[in-house]
């Protein structure tokens, strides 16, 4: 009697293992004829039986379902395609680990070269909607793909995770995969200006200058670089070390009329009114209608004359001809002022500040119905 029972149980065994065994086989041919709802369901099944579960063949069947699933074009199987593509490239590294006997494995190679293509594609589809969370995860699947099967480092992949990353908040990685890009050449100069930014945002001037001027010795046509670093020198109040920024910013980009007006700006700032003119009338050379330069280059000649006109008031009234030689210098201050600031207002007539600067420009000069009309438009702002 026990012999009988040892057989049946050992013919019920059989009938199990053979039972998961053909589950495989359906999953394949489930697969062939791209029913693959059937397929998955069937191979899932076999995937978390103890028979089946350490076969190669299972988990090679697998990745094929799911990237069929992923490629597949009919609409029928759309709830199944989210997650599929990782699905696959999971399972194929499965199956890799278990092909002792080598008997799949240069067909799985060649399906995960097509993973980590689709996957790069997919990431960057994700990047487009804004799904940067998402296109991380493809990214981070090309590059272990890529790096774990090939023995190669999938810098496209990096860079754009790294993107992804910055756009996503997630500015650790996003500066670790550029700052490895920088190690190999890769990206060009847009690489030390992202990571400059990034880590001006995080307040690190020191780490952003060094990035940005790297970039500068390697790109030195980039006037882009030249810009940034030039800016962090204007925020952080640096103004001799902007001021030579700006000059090798012009050298880049001599067209440039905000160069030129930045250039003006500095140089009043410090004191060198001579040079500071010579940057505005350049600035307004290339842009004659650009407000600002305008503005500033009147208001200069103006504060000049309006200091000097002081000077001649405070002068004794027994020394006119003293005065009067003081009295041409203004008067020569404010005729130069004229012009500019007029400029300025017919560029921005509602600006208040270039009217008042006019308004107290044409009483200095004794134009009082100019002053007037001056005054009715601010009245009536």
């Amino acid at each position: 009697m026990k012999s009988i029972l040892s057989l049946s149980a050992a013919l019920l065994l059989t009938i199990q293992v053979f039972g998961q065994k053909s589950a495989i086989q359906t999953a394949y041919n489930w697969m062939r004829y791209e029913e693959f709802d059937k397929a998955k369901e069937a191979i899932d099944g076999a995937a978390i039986n103890e028979t089946t579960i350490g076969m190669a063949k299972t988990w090679y069947y697998r990745g094929s379902i799911y990237q069929g699933i992923y490629q597949s074009s009919n609409s029928k199987f759309d709830a199944l395609k989210p997650g599929s593509l990782t699905e696959a490239a999971k399972s194929y590294q499965k199956a890799l680990e278990l092909d002792q006997k080598q008997e799949f494995s240069d067909d799985i190679k060649k399906r995960l070269g097509v993973v980590a293509a689709q996957a790069l594609n997919e990431g960057v589809d994700r990047y487009k909607e804004n799904d940067y969370a998402n296109a991380i995860s493809f990214f981070q699947t090309s590059i272990e793909i890529n790096q774990n099967l090939f023995g190669r480092t999938d810098t496209v992949a990096i860079y754009n995770r790294a993107l992804a990353a910055n756009k996503s908040g997630n500015t650790d990685l996003a500066i670790k995969d550029f700052e490895y890009l920088t190690t190999v050449n890769y990206g060009g100069s847009k690489i030390y200006s992202l990571l400059g930014n990034m880590y001006l945002d995080r307040k690190d001037t020191t780490n952003a200058l060094l990035r940005i001027n790297q970039g500068r010795r390697k790109f030195p046509e980039d006037n882009t670089l030249i810009t940034q670093a030039l800016n962090i020198y204007l925020t952080s109040g640096r103004d001799q070390e902007a001021l030579r920024e700006n000059d090798e910013a012009i050298k880049a980009d001599p067209g440039n009329h905000m160069l030129y007006y930045i250039k003006g700006n500095l140089q009043d700032k410090i004191g060198n009114r001579t040079e500071a003119v010579l940057a505005y009338k350049k600035c307004l050379e290339l842009k004659p209608d650009y407000f600002d330069a305008n503005y500033n280059l009147g208001a200069m000649y103006f504060n000049e004359g309006a200091d000097l006109s002081n000077k001649a008031n405070a002068i004794p009234t027994n020394k006119m001809a003293e005065y009067d030689a003081m009295k041409k210098k203004f008067e020569a201050k404010f005729k130069e002022a004229l012009p500019y600031l007029e400029k300025a207002h017919a560029i921005n007539p509602t600006d208040i500040g270039t009217m008042q600067s006019l308004r107290q420009l044409y009483t200095r000069m004794g134009n009082l119905e100019k002053a007037s009309e001056i005054k009715k438009k601010m009245e009536g702002q």
